[in-house]
């Protein structure tokens, strides 16, 4: 706690002895990119806006992203400390492969002012500092600072001497297969901010955190898609946030929130109308193929309840929360004996075509080993899926669950991921099922 409220206080020393603006916007860009050319792998640019306040040693920023990957709007913005562990930092998105990797930016004020003296080291986290000496960068005075790690060296940061301010910084890091990039930003401008000035670019930022705190994403969340909740929350803030925002730096990802929740809002509402044309009626039959080569046909599932989960079911690329086939393989173990057959379906194209298909099934395999199925999946090239109503032709993403009651008739249909809790699981979906074994119970007793 001293040591924070000391670095605290020369962070505060050292930008108010520089800069007499209590508040600095701050503009970066960076790139992030294959260390080697033999590397086939796009680069990334990103740019980075940082509102510093010195005196509560905070930054608010937003930052935006052109290449492989990007977050979607609600982690693209915050609010960081400047000293100390700050978590879950300023980041940026990179899709190597098919898999996202977060990387965590350097922070616009270094967060040591206080070991800056040549020949200084220290060690935070399995990371070692050492000040390697002074050094101009972009025509300022500067620390370099040499960040070395197990590997080796890992990175360098040149810090401002008179402001703290970060000038530049690059780091490597590693992605997939040992693949190696490296992560460059630099400063491109610093503004002072007057109290006029401030109190304009307040009110979007409150209005900002305020939405980003209502949604209660996780903070590692990759997917763009919101609840029905979530969405409803954002719309309420966004005609006010729109007049704030006009002529700020929040401007573009102001524009660009209205027009994501534009399109979800008429995604869900399709879905809502499909999902209400299914609910009630008689399921359609089916017949399909387990990877095991097993045929699960709907006529010896009648008068059980039935969950069918479509997804992709690839083994490759995997992502949390992998479909949530953790949480649906712990309710089959759950229900089963209460007459609850789970059936995963893999759906993909390639899987419908025999000289495909053999290289599809692998992963698939990979999947089911690697999260310990023990509910069958089966593999659809996409028409089972379609005769339930392929959510994917209004925009929407699998995976779509669909929940046969002992009646034959569809009692569930969802799409996508649902809220869970870690200690629940899939509530929701066990309500319904408990639900329709008491239902058969019932009408079998009579």
């Amino acid at each position: 706690m001293k040591s924070r409220l000391l670095c605290l206080c020369v962070i505060s020393c050292v930008l108010g002895t520089a800069v007499r603006a209590e508040v600095i916007e701050l503009r970066f860009t960076g790139t992030l990119g294959p260390r080697r050319t033999t590397l086939k792998a796009p680069e990334k640019k990103f740019t980075l806006y940082c509102l510093v306040d010195r005196k509560t040693a905070t930054a608010d920023f937003v930052i935006e992203e052109q290449g492989p990957g990007r977050w979607a709007w609600p982690e693209r913005f915050g609010k960081v400390g400047l000293v100390g562990a700050t978590k879950p930092g300023i980041r940026v998105l990179y899709d190597h492969d098919g898999t996202l990797y977060p990387q965590v930016l350097q922070r616009p004020v270094f967060e040591y002012p206080e070991k800056l003296k040549p020949g200084t080291s220290w060690t935070v986290e399995r990371t070692k500092y050492n000040v390697a000496g002074s050094q101009s960068k972009k025509n300022r005075q500067c620390w370099r600072v040499e960040l070395t790690n197990r590997f080796g060296r890992s990175g360098s940061v040149w810090v401002e001497k008179s402001t703290g301010l970060v000038v530049a910084a690059s780091r490597r890091i590693v992605m997939g297969q040992g693949d190696e990039f490296v992560l460059d930003i630099e400063l491109a401008s610093q503004n002072p901010v007057d109290e006029k000035r401030l109190a304009t670019l307040g009110k979007p930022l409150a209005t900002l955190l305020g939405i980003q705190k209502t949604l209660k994403r996780k903070p590692n969340s990759t997917r763009p898609e919101l609840t029905a909740a979530q969405i409803k929350a954002a719309q309420a803030k966004i005609g006010q946030l729109s007049g704030e925002a006009r002529s700020t730096p929040f401007a573009s990802l102001v524009a660009a929130i209205q027009k994501d929740l534009s399109g979800q809002s008429k995604r869900a509402a399709s879905v809502g109308e499909l999902a209400k044309q299914k609910m009630g009626k008689p399921a359609p039959s089916f017949k399909l193929s387990t990877i095991d080569r097993k045929t699960i046909d709907s006529k010896s599932l009648a008068g059980k309840i039935v969950v069918l989960h479509f997804w992709s079911y690839k083994g490759d690329q995997l992502v949390e929360p992998y479909g949530q086939v953790g949480y649906l393989d712990f309710l089959h173990g759950k229900r089963r004996r209460l007459g609850v057959s789970v059936i995963g379906v893999a759906v993909n194209p390639s899987l419908e075509n025999p000289r495909t298909a053999r290289a599809a099934l692998p992963s698939v395999k990979k999947l089911r080993e690697f999260m310990n199925l023990d509910y069958p999946v089966a593999i659809d090239g996409g028409k089972v899926l379609d005769s339930f109503g392929d959510p994917r032709r209004l925009d929407a993403k699998l995976p779509l669950w669909v929940v046969i009651d002992a009646e034959g008739k569809v009692a569930g249909y969802k799409v996508g991921f649902y809220r869970i809790k870690a200690d629940e699981g899939l509530r929701q979906l066990d309500e319904l099922l408990i639900r329709l074994i008491r239902e058969k119970r019932k009408k079998s007793s009579k």
